[in-house]
């Protein structure tokens, strides 16, 4: 009999993390080590693409004496492949990362998560490859294709870039015409 999923109640998010765990193991994905998270995150390698393209769980499972996942309304399941560069070391999406909502049927969102696993898995095998130096390519925030080593620039730009400091989304300036309002107000 198909076990509903109840947000509300610890035994019922501590079953869907003991379950998703579980079908993460059968799988063949392995637990990644990141700092500043408290989530168990989960990755395996591509095959075929030496250990360059990986597909990421992000699972939503909390580590403490017993897993459990978050609460309700905090986030979803996500899916993903990232490829690491060689000449830049850093990791570019390429497959978009998909939700999985946690509703319904604790089974339904466990074969929702493999089926996803599997799809990203899938697309991961045969990506898009730049025309000039063959490596994949993701697809950009203005849907364009763009190499994930950024070939067309110079070692010397990718340095001077990796030297500026970036700014995280929640210390973004207000825009210019509401910048006097919000200095006011606060």
């Amino acid at each position: 009999m198909p076990t509903p999923y109840v947000p509300e109640s610890l035994g019922s998010r501590e079953d869907l993390a003991v379950r998703l765990l579980a079908k993460m193991h059968e799988c063949g994905f392995s637990l990644e080590k990141r700092e500043r998270t408290n989530e168990a995150i989960y990755s395996r390698v591509v095959d075929g693409t030496d250990g360059k393209i990986r597909v990421m769980v992000y699972t939503t499972v909390v580590n403490g004496r017993v897993p459990k996942v978050r609460e309700c309304g905090k986030d979803a399941i996500r899916v993903c492949a990232v490829y690491t560069s060689d000449r830049t070391g850093v990791e570019r999406g390429l497959a978009k990362e998909t939700r999985i909502n946690r509703v319904g049927t604790i089974e339904d969102i466990v074969d929702r998560v493999y089926t996803r696993m599997r799809s990203v898995y899938g697309d991961s095998m045969n990506p898009c490859r730049c025309k000039r130096c063959g490596t994949p390519t993701f697809v950009s925030k203005n849907d364009n294709r763009v190499c994930a080593d950024l070939c067309w620039k110079s070692d010397e730009e990718l340095a001077a870039e990796a030297r500026r400091p970036r700014r995280s989304a929640n210390t973004r300036r207000p825009p210019a015409r509401y910048r006097r309002r919000w200095r006011k107000s606060a």
